[in-house]
Order: structure tokens, then sequence, then C-alpha cells
């Protein structure tokens, strides 16, 4: 190293160690670390390989064997607002029946609805049917419905317009057996939150329920069309009527559903229980009907849930799960009758369900039934007695029942219904096709009757993701409290 040479070492150095250089030196430093890492990290993104997979189609239709059905429509909300009135005089085709007195006019809320509304119902028990407004019904089917429910929904809608569709000028449906149809249709759509307030099916709903209206005589009882079954008709037009006066409120049903239950309580035997053909006390140990019963025990539940003010309502009800307790058999199956012990999976679902809507759904009886139940099936091809009935009724136990039970089934009756559901929005029994010794048949009946049977129950069965709550709390629960003169309180919101 020359003389030069060492001069400039040395005075670089003395420069790097003093202040100006060491500072000079470290940013040097800092940005060669800085690029060093950023080519570093550009070399390592480099080596990154993306390869595209295609999805085996045949693998995926494996997956999907019980896909739903294609062509879905659109989910429709058809509740509308509240504060509609309506003249509940009958129509005048169907004057000449004697008919319960009722108001000229009267105002409907309809407390299904989506809005909130400045009149709120004075004691109402919250949440028994808030899941069938719209809202409700969507995050109930979220909840409950699995793959199947938004499809299940679009069956319900293809059946709520065959309905609306194939209604007699009347109100009524069918040809016989007409006050039993109406109820089980009036049913079907307040299920769906539509009650006469609603834009669609509002005028569907009004003339059947003025047709029920005017086939009750001053007794109380629903007059009966040519081959009606009496009894069971009175019972499902009670339980339709009070559902009906418990969603809309509107004043004249009351008294209407309130003798109606009458008719039932008065009805009742000392066992606890109903007897096919005629209400009466005669015959007691004798003769007892499930089947009927069942639809007597929630008749008496919708006009409690209601408000009905009937003396003895909550100890008739008390006898009644009393009744179908002491007639469950050892392997937890019910009976239909004392002449019939068969322990069909029918009746002893329509017994759970009784049980959980009158508030013993934690009983032993009520487990034991459950369990009776595991295996049942939902079978189109090989349909067991009465399907439709049966699907009606263990769908409705075991969605209370809930977990893998439900689940499990949903699995079954869903697809199986929907899948089966006639392109113009009926249905039509398997168990009504295969008559060849009568045994499952449903109800008697040809052609519009059997559809009308069929649609309504079916389309109940697909509803039950919102109709009820899946939890039922005992009787005892506070209901409306009908005592007081005020019916409303209005709050300015």
């Amino acid at each position: 190293m020359n003389v030069s040479h060492r001069a400039l070492y040395k005075n670089f150095m003395e420069w790097a160690a003093g202040p100006t250089g060491s500072i000079t030196l470290h940013v040097v430093a800092i940005v060669l670390l800085f690029l060093f890492a950023s080519q570093a990290t550009k070399e390592k993104t480099s080596e990154i390989e993306v390869q595209m997979v295609e999805i085996d189609q045949q693998e995926l239709d494996d997956l999907l064997e019980d896909r739903p059905p294609e062509e879905l429509p659109d989910m429709v909300d058809t509740v509308t607002p509240p504060d509609v009135n309506m003249d509940m005089t009958p129509p005048p085709d169907i004057q000449d029946f004697a008919a319960a007195p009722v108001a000229d006019t009267v105002t409907e809320l309809d407390i299904a609805s989506d809005a909130i509304s400045p009149i709120i119902m004075k004691g109402l028990a919250p949440g028994q049917m808030s899941n069938r407004s719209g809202a409700g019904r969507n995050a109930a089917i979220g909840n409950y419905g699995g793959q199947w429910g938004q499809y299940a929904e679009a069956a319900v809608l293809r059946a709520l317009e065959w309905l609306r569709i194939n209604q007699n000028p009347d109100g009524s449906w069918g040809t016989n057996d007409k006050e039993a149809y109406a109820g089980l249709a009036i049913l079907t759509y307040l299920a769906h939150g539509e009650t006469t307030a609603s834009e669609k099916y509002g005028p569907t709903v009004e003339r059947a329920i003025r047709y029920l209206v005017a086939r009750q005589n001053e007794q109380g009882e629903f007059l009966k069309t040519e081959g009606s079954g009496g009894v069971y008709g009175h019972a499902i037009c009670t339980y339709a009527l009070s559902e009906a006066y418990g969603m809309t409120r509107i004043p004249s049903l009351r008294q209407v559903m309130e003798k109606a239950v009458q008719v039932i309580i008065d009805g009742q035997r000392n066992h606890g229980g109903w007897v096919m053909y005629s209400f009466g006390k005669s015959g007691d140990v004798a003769r007892w009907d499930v089947s009927l019963s069942g639809f007597c025990m929630q008749a008496l539940k919708a006009a409690y849930i209601a408000g009905a003010d009937n003396p003895g309502l909550k100890d008739s009800m008390d006898k009644a799960a009393d009744f179908l307790i002491k007639r469950q058999r050892q392997d937890g199956g019910f009976p239909y009758s004392a002449a019939n012990p068969g322990r069909q999976p029918n009746i002893t679902a329509v017994s759970v369900l009784c049980l959980q809507l009158l508030g013993y759904g934690n009983h032993n009886a009520t487990k034991a039934g459950l369990s009776f139940l595991k295996d049942a099936d939902c079978n189109w091809n090989k349909p067991e007695q009465a399907p439709i009935y049966s699907w009606y009724y263990v769908s409705q136990a075991k969605f209370h029942q809930g977990g893998a039970h439900w689940s499990s089934w949903n699995n079954k009756f869903a697809p199986t219904l929907i899948r089966n559901q006639s392109p113009d929005g009926s249905w039509t029994s398997p168990g009504h096709a295969l008559t060849g010794d009568g045994v499952t048949r449903e109800f008697r009946g040809e052609g519009i009757n059997s559809q009308v049977y069929a649609t309504t129950l079916a389309a109940l069965t697909l509803q039950v993701y919102y109709r009820f709550l899946p939890t039922y709390q005992p009787i005892e629960t506070k209901t409306i409290d009908q005592k007081s003169s005020e019916d409303v309180q209005i709050e300015i919101l």
C-alpha cells in the first residue's frame, strides 16, 4: 500500500469512527439487509406451485344421492300487516244454516305479522306462534330444516296455492266431510302465518272461517254434511277455530270457540278419553278411541293457548293425559282402542304428541313412546297403515324430541313428501291407493276428497319446522287473560 492509499485508508477509518461515518454505515447496512430480505421473499414466493383440481362429478353425485328436486320457486312471504276489517256474516249460499251470533263488523289483529303494530295484545303468551311470521319461518327453517328445509317450504307454497284454487264457493273443500276438510285447510294456512289479513290468501281463509261459523248450531256442534265423521269433524273444526281466534283475535270467534270446546269437555268420558260416533257419557269403560281423543286433546290445547275461559278446561286436559298414560303397553306403544289393541306407529305418535302438548314431555310414558318410535319409517313405495296420517304425527313427536332422532327422521320424511308431491301441488296418499283389503286406506272417499285430506296433512307435516316452537311448557303456562274487560292495550311506539 503506497503513501497515498495509506492516507486515504487512514482518513476513511477516522471518518467511519466518527459520528457521521457511523450513522452513514448503519443506514447503508439497513438498506442492504432490506434489499436482501425482499429478494429472498420474492424467490420463495416464486417457488409456490398452483394446481387446479377438478372435482369428479360422479363422486359429487354419490355424496348427494338424496339431493333435493330442482326448480325451487322463490321464497315468498305472504303475511301482510294487521288491522284489516272483516265482515263475519255468513256468505249468501249458506245463510240457511244455524250459526252462532256474530258481529256485523269486526277488526282483526294479526299477531303473526312481521310489522310492529301499535296495538299490543294484553297478556299474549309470547313465542307460542312466533315462528309463523315471515322472518320466523325463515329462521326456523334454517335452524331445523337441514338440507330439506327450503325445498319443503317450496312444496308448502305449492300446496297452499292448490288449496286456494280448489276451494268450494261456500268456503269448504271436497264433496263430503266438508267441515273436517275446511278445518284441516284452515290449520294449514294458519300454520304458515296466513290469516284473513294475508294479501294473497286472506280471502281463502276468510271464506273457510265463515263456512265453519255458519255450520255451528246453537248447542255448539258443527252440523254434518253427508258422510261426515261427526265427532272427528267437530274436534278438527274446534281445533282450527281455536287457532284462528288465537291468531286473529276476531271477537266473534271467541264465542264460537268456547261453545265448540264445551261440547268436547261435556263429551269426555269418565275414563278421560272420547269415543267414536258420539259425544256422551255412556259406555265409559268398554269403549274409547285414541285417534279421536288425539284431535280432541289438540283442540283443547289450542283453545287453552288462545285463552278460552271454559270451566273445567284444564281439568279436562289433565284427565286426558292420565287417560293416555294408563293405556300405554309395556313395550311403550299405545293401542288404537279397546277393540283394536294393535300398536301401530301412528297411534303411538298421536299419544306421544298429545302428552308433549299437554305438558308431559318429560314423563316416562312419553319417553317410552318415543323409544317405541325409534324405528319408524317413511317409505312411499311400502307405506304403513294410514301413512300420511302416521307421518303427520311421527314428525311432530320427533321434532319435539329433537337431537339425532329428529335429524334422522327429517332426512326420511321430508324428501319422501317433497318428491311425491303432484305437479299441481297436491298429494294423494300412497295408503289410499292400496285399497285391496282396506287396511292401508286413509279417509274413505275418492278424487278431490282424498287429495284435500292428503294435501293438508302433508303440508302440515312439512310445516313442522315453524308451526310450533320445538319445546312445550306445562299447561300451567300463563295464557291470555280473557277475564279482563279490555281486549287490547294501545301503546304509542
